[in-house]
């Protein structure tokens, strides 16, 4: 029985106690950290692998590739080798997406039955177990010959328990459970900087090491982290499921339904007794779903497709489909990002974790100061920030289409500042108009339409690498303008649709 509390009772507490309205941030931390420690490092590796093992080229050659200045020569062999790893990373982000997406099938329900903190434990369960895999690979192959192949097995424990889908959806609805209608907002742009924080921090850091140490050192001290995170959700994490909206956060058609309960100790036992003896016949004739029950499918949907008023269900599915086309780009760009950096700029893996900590820190800041400028001051809507930020998107991507110098990167960088409020500000649309209740289930949805982006942006994105590697390698950011013009379109309805209802949404979408 899941113990339940309120939201005011949550904001009276001392301050040392107020902190357990933060335990996910630390985990969030701990897991993108890590991840960026050593994503850069870890592919650079993956190429040496692919280089000495599978091409079979001396290890003087391939180590030439992360350099600077290469003869004629080593850029062949690095051409050669970036079509060969291309695949490489597209049949890893498939095999990443094939079980989260069927998990996404139930997730929602099992998220909304069981609480939050079981699937945040299987999933960080599944980042342990993946990283340790990692370690004892890298650490074999600076003494033997080892397929980089197996570092795409290396991905099998966390894909199976769900992986980032299980993750996000847990983590989302954890944060809704312990905000309201007001610091909703503020909570999502808190997570935007703890990420920001994370992903520079976590990509300067990985400059020093990767010129320090070797790579199996920092992917060890990478499983590290995710363990200790993984301890800390199972050992202190408190179950968030329970805790209820106050009545002023709660839209008037839906108090209808909140039963008001007495806080006296004495009533409540009272009530608890009696409520536990009119549940027994109840219990005995109807059995809760198994995990993998149709119903939990047929409630998901249900939840899903119900007619609400005010447009409410078309925000829902159109903020979806919007954050849809960004995943499917995101999904599509981290395939072959790093190849493109390589082969058009030559940047070495100390200058590219240089570009990479720019990239995801200029974006960071202005969310957060556009967010508080905009508005806290100005009173700028959540969905006037959402096209903002999708402007930006496109601007960015044009910018990384016609760029053939390096400085023309950092311009994508700067034209780009406002991209990282998209995310955050659609989850606060979606979580202020529907109830609690039905957070799990929506944010599941959203997860599996969005899991089915990698199986075809995947090799949309690294068929387009391929076929203009030879002319324009930065051919494929086109295709991601396209596409986020097609999200500003969707949200750009939404935005419609509040004007539309004017008095319904004055307080939920301002």
């Amino acid at each position: 029985m899941v113990e339940k509390a309120s939201l005011s009772q949550l904001k009276s507490l001392k301050w040392g106690r107020l902190f357990n309205m933060f335990y996910i941030e630390p985990v969030v931390f701990m897991l993108i950290f890590s991840h960026v420690l050593t994503g850069t490092i870890m592919r650079n590796q993956l190429i040496y692998q692919t280089c000495t093992v599978i091409f079979r080229y001396n290890e003087t050659d391939c180590k030439l590739l992360d350099s600077k200045n290469t003869s004629t020569e080593i850029q062949a062999i690095e051409t050669e080798l970036q079509s060969y790893v291309a695949n490489m990373f597209l049949i890893r982000t498939l095999f990443e997406s094939i079980v989260p997406a069927i998990c996404g099938l139930f997730i929602g329900s099992w998220s909304d039955r069981y609480g939050r903190k079981p699937l945040l434990v299987v999933s960080m369960i599944g980042f342990s177990a993946s990283s340790l895999v990692t370690s004892i690979i890298c650490w074999m192959s600076r003494y033997y010959m080892v397929n980089p192949w197996w570092y795409t097995l290396a991905a099998v424990p966390h894909s199976l328990l769900g992986g980032m889908c299980v993750f996000y959806v847990a983590a989302s609805c954890f944060i809704s459970d312990t905000t309201d209608i007001k610091t909703r907002p503020y909570r999502m742009m808190f997570m935007e900087l703890i990420l920001f924080v994370a992903l520079t921090s976590g990509s300067l850091l990985s400059s020093f090491l990767s010129a320090a140490t070797s790579a199996a050192f920092v992917q060890s001290l990478s499983c590290f982290m995710i363990v200790l995170a993984t301890l800390f959700i199972v050992f202190y994490l408190p179950e968030s499921l329970g805790m209820l909206q106050d009545d002023e956060d709660i839209p008037e058609k839906q108090k209808d339904a909140v039963v008001s309960i007495s806080i006296s100790d004495q009533q409540l036992n009272v009530s608890e007794k009696s409520e536990k003896l009119s549940e027994r016949p109840s219990q005995v004739e109807q059995s809760e779903p198994g995990l993998f029950s149709l119903k939990n499918v047929k409630d998901m949907f249900s939840t899903c497709f119900k007619r609400r008023e005010n447009n409410a269900h078309t925000i829902i599915w159109l903020v979806t489909l919007a954050g849809f086309v960004s995943i499917f780009v995101g999904d599509g760009v981290m395939t072959v990002m790093y190849l493109f950096v390589r082969q058009q700029f030559h940047l070495t893996v100390r200058e590219y974790i240089i570009f990479e900590t720019v990239s995801q820190s200029v974006p960071m800041l202005g969310a957060l100061l556009g967010f508080l400028i905009l508005k806290k001051i100005f009173g700028v809507s959540v969905v006037a920030l959402a096209l903002l930020s999708l402007v930006s998107e496109i601007l960015s991507s044009l910018a990384k289409g016609f760029a053939f110098l390096s400085w023309h990167l950092y311009l994508s960088v700067v034209l780009g500042v406002f991209r990282s409020i998209q995310g955050p500000m659609c989850r606060t649309i979606v979580s202020n108009i529907v109830p609690a209740s039905d957070t799990g289930k929506l944010f599941a949805i959203g997860n599996i339409v969005q899991s089915v982006a990698p199986f075809v942006a995947a090799p949309l994105y690294t068929a387009i690498y391929k076929g203009s590697l030879a002319s324009n390698p930065g051919g494929f950011n086109f295709l991601s303008a396209a596409l986020y013009l097609i999200s500003f379109i969707l949200i750009g309805y939404v935005l419609r649709i509040k004007f539309q209802h004017r008095t319904f949404y004055a307080k939920l979408l301002k």
